[in-house]
């Protein structure tokens, strides 16, 4: 992927893309010819400085009185500013002269000319400042003293007086050669002398060097205090210029800074304290286990200006080609056109410098009045332990560049965007002292020094020339920071149905065998798979029929990014074998919205122009976010509140600055239910007042406090504290793990601003979680709180929502800021489709019917992960004498079959059916569970098939419809021995079956996250979709009246919708693509649409039944082997008491889980906790040795996103 080369801000957040920064990154992208550089640009700046002394030579003439004034106008007044007496004048005609052409003042000291009087670097102040009085522009009193020097463009500031002290390099070097010198000595004295009389090399080399150092710490910390005397001398220059009224520099705007410094709040800054605390938390090495900066002060020694001039737009080139490229990314032509176009803009360069000021060491308040911050080190092991170490960090020097890019606009505030880039890294320098009594200043210590000067440097690299950050003014001054769209384009849309004629990959393997097949779907520049497929065994010609939804961002299409779609060998003990790959090329597929592409692709090789055996059957298309209808806006207001409530400006959502029409109906319509599916994005921006909860209940005796509280009540007073947590947020989509913030350390007031974009199925039964953790050590994270969202009950008259929400169900306490935006994709999914992955398989009718099926068998269920039985003794024959049944009627809790699911959607559930004496199943039956509609009843009558190749019948996608497509080879004696028939449902969501997939700590705290809801009864057991009233009615009304969608659609179509049923945009799921192409691959009809012109299952090469004037497919830049060489292309709810049986036992085996996971009982005590943490990472560690030598094959799943 591409560098990004623009930061964003307000809006931005971190997230799987956009990565924090870290050192070792930034170590590795210095610039290696920065050496080189450095002395051309020495070389070009010194000629052109020597070119502009010889100008002003050439050009500079004695002084001579101005006399622009209108005689007799003199007058003395009262100045209302300095409140003192002065004398003005007005000016007259003759004043546009100096317009015309400006000169300056410049002593003949400055311009090597002889000089009566002028500044010298050895004066005292008093005769210094009277030197400088005498001399200072524009009416100097000694004649002879000065010249009048052209301004040119160029030279907009000039120094006219050296700095009054002298320069102390030359003794600090010497210095520090010297002191080099005798720390060696010493370092050899020490381990000679305590050698001869006789001492350990063990004691007196950590001796000497303890010592050594000490001289070389010591000698350090003169040569910087020496530096900070020189510093404050030019200070006292800019000072005593300003006193004289000199006209010189930006002293004017120091003055101010100096003012308005000490005003600035401190929390200001909490974002750059932030972006160091990430920096240095994605860099800490082994020995340190978490860095926290716990404060951030600006003191009151303010920065300086040194130089401020304004710059034509041919200086800032880089700046503005930046700019455009991220308005290409981000926007559409005519948006980015209006932003480049519409306003003037305003160039300025800054050179800026800081300085500490003397300080006493063991003087607190001398070095609180610099620039510092507080960091805690918590040194130990990484995982296991940390002990405190806190470090005063005293900002000491700072030197930069940077240049700003303002776009004015004629509307208030009358500034839109500012962007900003660093000419350069500017130069840091950093003192770290141990908060103790009396701290050693350990800034030389290469450990400490470099990693917080490394952590600055990393977080101000991101901002360096040709990268840039563009902030939105007018969002800050409003006040905004909330995102009204999501980042991805939109959605790619690919499903896999089969492979065919694979090659061998291994020696084993039966007749048509050979192989353990799988696909991953990545981007071939990004390489990280976005989606694998179930492993297939044993099978060169595997069907999957599964369906995989990948977001589009910009940087993919702007990087020329390739889907590839790749072929894997799946081996136990070796790595993944390369079957073959298909590459399709994103830009041209996003060129033709809207369609599925059926294709029939040839496998190419990883090498260029290799050929691999086999092809694969698979569709692909491109849908893009459509625009919003105006029939469904509403007035944005919460509905939730009451009628005499809902107009009060102070209870209604932040929807930030609205700046265009689409940014408008965000925030004023809410999702489409013509298009459910879609884009979500959710963004944790920062907790308060967080704390933990007593869980040892009231401390001490109550003797003599009888009237006392219990315990401690109200806000949260610390922001830093040992009782804190350090807490860490998690996002489930639809009870499934999806990212993870990175942990910020001990904190009542942690900013995260990180987030994720997932694809949603359906809007209307989605439910994102939000789960506050606090990591610890060797015990398992205790949930805080957690935030159930349900999309349907937040966004009701508005797609984008950012609120306040209590945290609940935890051992903890205070309020999570969350942004929620939903955005359609304009797809129309089947019902069936539009499901949760998560979900439980059950039975609702009371027997299991085998008709033709005659054996008294024991009936074994299974699915990905859970097994379920019914036993021999329940069979039973039919009274009808036409098969058997088994009774599932519920006795006691007994035959209650109900089988959890992770992945729906390539999960079947396959009945084995198992006769005495036969080892195996004898018979099979297999319903592939995304034909269920969720939380639906459904009669299911199935083909029960005998077969001697049980996996390979029960791993592919095989239906009745097309099981001729497997017959050869492999399934030649496949046969229907009867059918079975039961009632059932796809019961959506969590419950207390998906415990049996616990297997690590991200399946335990994702099933405690489902418990927690639960508990607190801020989530229903069941899922239900859920349409909002309001939004009903609009779209209803919408179908009906004016002009719509459907105005000019047919009465059938109208009817569809009318009636809630979804249409299949892309055809059946059993259909081959193949039947939708001629036998150049050509498509030559409509999947969905048109009748193929093949048989949909089983389709023939020949050309017989195709139209010649059919359109063709267009060109989607598709690359595999046939064509190598072309262009490579969350709401609050009551539990529903009638779901379960409220018996005692299971209200005990509840109460029980919520004192485990609230941390109460015995595990109040950290000991305990210490156990369970060792006893379940033990149960883990053995599950995953016991998947891994019997378990089954995986293909190459992707992980949990994080932003670190």
């Amino acid at each position: 992927m591409s560098e990004q080369q623009q930061q964003h801000a307000p809006g931005g957040y971190y997230s799987g893309r956009n990565k924090i920064p870290d050192i070792k990154t930034f170590v590795s992208n210095l610039d290696k010819d920065k050496k080189d550089r450095d002395a051309r640009l020495e070389e070009r700046s010194k000629a052109e400085r020597q070119q502009g002394q010889g100008q002003a030579h050439s050009e500079a003439v004695p002084h001579k009185e101005s006399k622009a004034a209108k005689p007799g106008s003199l007058k003395t007044v009262h100045d209302p500013t300095t409140q003192k007496d002065v004398q003005i004048e007005d000016v007259d005609k003759d004043f546009m002269k100096a317009v015309e052409n400006p000169q300056l003042s410049v002593p003949n000291a400055n311009l090597g000319k002889d000089t009566p009087v002028k500044t010298d670097p050895s004066q005292a102040n008093p005769e210094y400042k009277e030197s400088q009085d005498v001399t200072a522009p524009p009416d100097p009193v000694a004649e002879g003293s000065t010249s009048d020097v052209p301004i040119h463009g160029e030279k907009t500031n000039i120094l006219f007086h050296p700095t009054p002290s002298v320069s102390y390099e030359p003794m600090f070097a010497a210095l520090e050669t010297r002191a080099g010198g005798l720390c060696i000595g010493v370092l050899i004295a020490i381990i000679l002398l305590g050698k001869m009389f006789g001492a350990s090399l063990k004691g007196l080399i950590p001796t000497a060097m303890c010592i050594s150092s000490g001289i070389w710490l010591w000698m350090k910390e003169v040569v910087r205090s020496g530096r900070e005397v020189e510093w404050s001398s030019e200070q006292s220059r800019g000072e005593t210029a300003t006193a004289n009224l000199l006209p010189e520099s930006v002293e004017w705007m120091n003055t101010l800074m100096g003012i308005v410094w000490g005003l600035i709040n401190p929390d200001m800054f909490a974002s750059v304290a932030d972006t160091l605390e990430d920096v240095m938390g994605a860099s800490v090495p082994g020995v340190i286990e978490n860095v926290r900066v716990a404060e951030i002060n600006q003191g009151n020694n303010p920065i300086r200006i040194l130089s401020l001039r304004a710059l034509p737009d041919t200086h800032v080139k880089g700046m503005k080609d930046s700019i455009h490229a991220e308005n290409e990314k981000t926007k559409d032509p005519e948006e980015a056109a209006a932003d480049e176009e519409g306003g003037d803009y305003y160039n300025l360069e800054a050179s800026f410098a800081y300085h500490a000021k003397p300080s006493n060491a063991t003087d607190t308040s001398s070095k609180a009045r610099n620039m510092h911050m507080q960091l805690v080190f918590y040194l130990g092991i990484k995982g296991l332990f940390g002990v405190p170490l806190p470090i005063f960090v005293e900002l000491q020097g700072l030197v930069g560049t940077v240049r700003l890019r303002l776009q004015m606009t004629p509307d208030p505030p009358f500034l839109k965007n500012l962007t900003f880039t660093l000419m350069g890294l500017p130069q840091v320098t950093a003192g770290c002292i141990p908060m103790v009594q009396k701290g050693v200043n350990i800034l030389n210590l290469p450990l400490i020094s470099n990693f917080v000067n490394y952590a600055i440097g990393a977080a101000a690299s991101m901002y360096v020339a040709p990268k840039s950050m563009s902030i939105d003014m007018r969002a800050i001054l409003q006040g905004d920071e909330i995102a009204k769209d999501v980042q991805a384009l939109g959605v790619m849309w690919i499903r896999i149905h089969r492979a065919i004629g694979l090659s061998k990959q291994d020696k084993r393997g039966s007749k048509g065998g050979g192989s353990d097949p799988y696909i991953t779907l990545t981007f071939s520049k990004y390489g990280k798979p976005m989606y694998c497929t179930r492993v297939i065994t044993d099978d060169l010609n595997p069907i999957w029929e599964e369906t995989a939804a990948l977001l589009v961002n910009p940087e993919y299409i702007k990087a020329d990014e390739q889907l590839s779609v790749e072929l894997w060998d799946s081996d136990r003990s070796s790595a993944d074998d390369i079957v073959g790959k298909v590459q399709l090329s994103m830009q041209k597929m996003i060129q033709h919205p809207g369609k599925m592409y059926p294709q029939v692709s040839k496998l190419e090789g990883m090498e260029a122009d290799s050929e691999m055996p086999g092809e694969l059957h698979w569709e692909v298309g491109y849908f893009s976010k459509p625009k919003f209808r105006p029939a469904l806006r509403t007035d944005g207001k919460d509905v939730n509140l009451p009628n005499s409530l809902k107009d009060n400006p102070d209870l209604q959502d932040d929807k930030g600055t609205l700046n265009n029409d689409d940014q408008d109906a965000v925030a004023h319509t809410p999702p489409d239910p013509l298009w459910p599916s879609g884009i979500c994005s959710v963004v944790i921006h920062q907790i308060v007042n967080l704390e933990l909860e007593n869980i040892q209940g009231s401390d001490g005796n109550r003797k003599g406090r009888e009237y006392e509280p219990a315990k401690p009540s109200g806000e949260n007073t610390e922001e830093v504290g040992k009782t804190l947590p350090s807490s860490y947020c998690t996002i489930l989509y639809n009870d499934q793990l999806v990212f993870r913030t990175r942990a910020k350390v001990v904190s009542s007031k942690p900013i995260f601003n990180a987030g994720t974009e997932k694809f949603v199925r359906d809007w209307r039964s989605a439910i994102v979680t939000v789960t506050v953790r606090d990591q610890r050590h060797r015990q398992h994270d205790p949930i805080l709180g957690v935030v159930p969202l349900k999309l349907s009950d937040i966004l009701q008259t508005s797609s984008q929502v950012t609120r306040w929400y209590p945290l609940d169900g935890g051992i903890g306490f205070g309020r999570v800021r969350i942004s929620l935006l939903f955005r359609g994709i304009e797809t129309r999914l089947p019902p069936n489709m539009l499901g949760w992955d998560v979900g439980t398989f059950e039975f609702l009718s009371d027997r299991i019917l085998a008709l033709g099926y005659h054996s008294n068998t024991k009936l074994k269920m299974r699915t990905g992960g859970s097994v379920g039985q019914i036993p021999r003794t329940e069979c039973r024959k039919l009274a009808e004498g036409d098969g058997m049944f088994w009774d599932i009627a519920k006795h006691s809790g007994k035959n209650n079959v109900r089988l959890p699911v992770k992945y729906r959607y390539r999960s079947p559930i396959v009945f084995e059916f198992h006769v005495t004496g036969k080892r195996g199943a004898s018979a099979y039956a297999v319903i592939w569970l995304h034909h269920l509609v969720d939380n639906t009843p459904q009669d299911i009558n199935i083909p029960i098939w005998t077969t001697k190749n049980g996996a390979r019948l029960t791993q592919n996608y095989i239906t009745e419809e097309n099981v001729k497509a497997k017959e050869i080879p492999g399934l030649e004696d496949l046969q229907e021995v009867g059918r079975l028939q039961f009632r059932c449902q796809f019961k959506a969501g969590t419950d207390e079956d998906h415990e049996r997939f616990v297997v690590d700590n991200d399946s335990r705290e994702t099933f405690e996250t489902w418990e927690a809801c639960l508990a607190e009864g801020v989530r229903e057991k069941r899922v239900t979709k859920e349409m909002p009233e309001k939004v009903q009615e609009l779209h209803d009304k919408s179908l009906t009246e004016g002009r719509d969608v459907l105005k000019e659609a047919a009465p059938e179509e109208r009817e569809k919708w009318l009636t809630k049923d979804g249409q299949d945009w892309s055809g059946a799921f059993t259909h081959d693509p193949k039947a939708y192409m001629d036998s150049r691959g050509r498509k030559r009809a409509e999947p969905g649409v048109d009748k193929p012109v093949h048989n949909p299952h089983v389709p023939s090469d020949d050309d017989d039944n195709v139209d010649d004037d059919s359109d063709s497919s267009s060109d989607l830049g598709l690359q595999d082997a046939d064509n190598q060489g072309a262009e490579r292309v969350k709401s609050n709810g009551t539990a529903n008491s009638t779901e379960t049986k409220d018996d005692e036992k299971k209200r005990d085996v509840a109460n029980k889980r919520t004192e485990k996971r609230q941390n109460r009982g015995m595990l109040q005590w950290k000991p305990v906790r210490n156990l369970a943490f060792a006893k379940d990472e033990a149960k883990f560690s053995m599950k995953k040795l016991k998947h891994k030598v019997t378990g089954d094959l995986g293909g190459r799943e992707p992980d949990v996103e994080t932003e670190v």
